[in-house]
């Protein structure tokens, strides 16, 4: 079953496994431990930093989160209404209490970043939501020093991009505080 993954990470004690309707929880020895069907177009995931937790990603406009010990659904929630189009990628933040997420809300053209408390995938804050001219097409967190990677690209005045973009930036705060330097 391991050669039909679209995506497949793990750490120090378990690995996930997702084909798109089903993700596969192993334990370091290959054993399954549990699968889940909660979501469909389910390929990417990430393991929280405090590995007490992972988050399944759908293209659908989902997610769903998932404990490790026991090994059970927590929340899934639905992040947007554009069905599709939502395969950019998401992360942790350095202590594992926020979740990054690219999402499209309005449309497949426009994104935006949310944020989430991982205490209870609650929102706390969304930014470029506002600016179609920003496109964001990926977000890394350097765990060791919690600062975060944007990368994206500036549409010029047809639509296409212009102008390519990897940023630094601090720790993102869910306040009203600029994040970028």
């Amino acid at each position: 079953m391991r050669n039909s993954f679209w995506s497949f990470i793990g750490n120090d004690n378990y690995d996930i496994g997702c084909t798109g309707q089903t993700v596969y929880l192993y334990d370091k020895h290959g054993v399954e431990m549990a699968r889940f069907k909660d979501l469909t177009y389910a390929y990417t995931t990430a393991i929280s930093p405090k590995n007490d937790l992972f988050v399944v990603k759908s293209t659908a406009g989902r997610l769903a989160a998932y404990s490790f010990d026991p090994p059970a659904l927590i929340k899934k929630f639905r992040f947007s209404k554009v069905d599709g189009g939502q395969d950019d990628n998401f992360c942790f933040s350095a202590d594992g209490s926020e979740l990054y997420n690219i999402e499209r809300q309005t449309d497949v053209l426009k994104t935006a970043l949310s944020i989430y408390d991982t205490k209870d995938f609650s929102l706390k804050r969304r930014i470029f939501d506002s600016d179609r001219s920003v496109v964001l097409t990926g977000i890394e967190n350097e765990i060791e020093t919690d600062e975060f990677y944007l990368l994206g690209y500036f549409r010029g005045e047809f639509g296409v991009a212009e102008k390519v973009f990897c940023r630094k930036i601090e720790r993102l705060k869910a306040s009203g505080r600029r994040i970028c330097n």
